[in-house]
């Protein structure tokens, strides 16, 4: 695995902390509440992605070769949905508990003791959301090829094609739609009961669910329909989202560092004595080494702060715990729920057949690179010590 450049844009020290502080992007009440908000749409996007997969492989038939062959095509893509970017995604995303937990379950006292962990949690989380959001970069070009296909799809079943543009039209006048890049879902069978609530965001007195497709001729126009309308755009959607939670962690970790005093620096490994150091020595030459080590340690040891420095630094972190605390029980809440929808997210990628070649996917994933040139795996793979998220990047 390469190792990680200080000055690369995948990690905090070459996105400039003093620069994004001056910026003005503070770690305030209202931008906590927008990444809450964030973390509450990470699930409906990777659903609608599950869901745009599966309306396409659930069914096979003979009778439209141009929706075939965009089956056989796409399989490569689906593939790495399947074995990596979807389970990485939930992963990162749920293990975020771990990190939240340190201004959930600590009290102010302990937090401030420990608040190193806290920077490095952040510094962790801006680089994995940094290199999922180029994960997704990459397999968004991928997808581009796929709109010139699904029209031959369309100009092949002209008449379905213009129901289901008139059935979404009659959709956006007669109901609420929240969110229209969810409405193609609502023509497929088997996914269109788990796309309605995507639609209407809960409103459902004001929404009035249209009729699915009936035969292979139209639900191979749903489906296909489905890839260009729903998955394509929500994994740009999905791109950017990831782009800015990486932008808040770094945000939070330039406030660590540069107002609260805290450092991201791996710890240093615990001092272990050799048991045969003291041997053959006398007393005398024993109590000499140890005042040795002693002042050594006292020599490397952080300057303290002056008490006003000290009491302004506290109060500092104290404002900072309280705005921060508070949200982060929303947060927890986000990354619970999410926990709750993997089993269904992961069960609606089980019908993607195997790609050709088979280890295609693996391949993919050890083959993209970032700006830099460098393999983002190996930059994840390097950002995090975490047993569950390095088993989603080893498929």
């Amino acid at each position: 695995a390469a190792d990680v450049p200080e000055a690369d844009d995948a990690s905090p020290e070459g996105s400039a902390g003093g620069k994004r502080r001056l910026a003005g992007k503070e770690i305030s009440d209202l931008r906590l509440a927008d990444v809450v908000v964030l973390l509450d749409t990470v699930p409906k996007y990777l659903r609608a992605m599950s869901l745009a997969i599966r309306g396409m492989y659930s069914f096979q038939t003979e009778f439209v070769a141009s929706f075939t062959a965009l089956q056989q095509e796409l399989n490569q893509e689906a593939s790495v949905f399947r074995v990596f970017l979807v389970p990485l995604a939930l992963e990162v995303v749920t293990q975020l508990m771990r990190f939240l937990d340190n201004y959930v379950s600590k009290d102010f006292d302990i937090w401030a003791r420990t608040i190193d962990e806290t920077a490095r949690g952040a510094k962790e989380y801006q680089i994995l959301f940094h290199c999922l959001a180029e994960f997704f970069e990459h397999i968004g070009r991928d997808l581009v090829k796929y709109p010139k296909m699904i029209q031959e799809v369309r100009q092949a079943l002209v008449g379905e094609t213009i129901k289901f543009q008139r059935e979404a039209g009659i959709l956006g006048i007669t109901s609420l739609v929240k969110d229209d890049v969810f409405v193609s879902l609502l023509f497929v069978p088997e996914v269109d009961f788990y796309a309605a609530p995507l639609v209407h965001g809960g409103e459902r007195q004001e929404f009035k669910k249209p009729v699915v497709a009936k035969d292979p001729f139209e639900r191979a126009v749903a489906a296909a329909s489905a890839v260009e309308a729903t998955l394509v755009p929500v994994v740009g959607k999905f791109e950017r989202l990831l782009r800015d939670l990486a932008d808040f962690s770094a945000d939070l970790l330039a406030e660590l560092e540069d107002d609260l005093g805290a450092s991201s620096a791996p710890p240093p490994p615990p001092k272990k004595r050799d048991p045969w150091a003291d041997f053959g020595k006398t007393k005398e030459e024993i109590a000499e080494d140890r005042r040795r080590e002693e002042e050594e340690e006292a020599a490397n040891a952080p300057v303290p702060l002056d008490p006003v420095s000290q009491a302004k630094l506290e109060a500092r972190r104290r404002r900072h715990f309280d705005v921060f605390g508070p949200k982060a029980h929303w947060m927890l809440r986000s990354c619970r729920a999410m926990t709750a929808m993997c089993g269904n997210i992961i069960s609606d990628l089980v019908c993607v057949p195997a790609p050709e070649p088979k280890d295609y996917a693996q391949k993919w994933l050890e083959s993209r690179q970032n700006a830099a040139g460098q393999d983002i795996i190996d930059v994840a793979r390097a950002a995090t010590e975490n047993v569950e998220i390095t088993d989603a990047m080893d498929p």
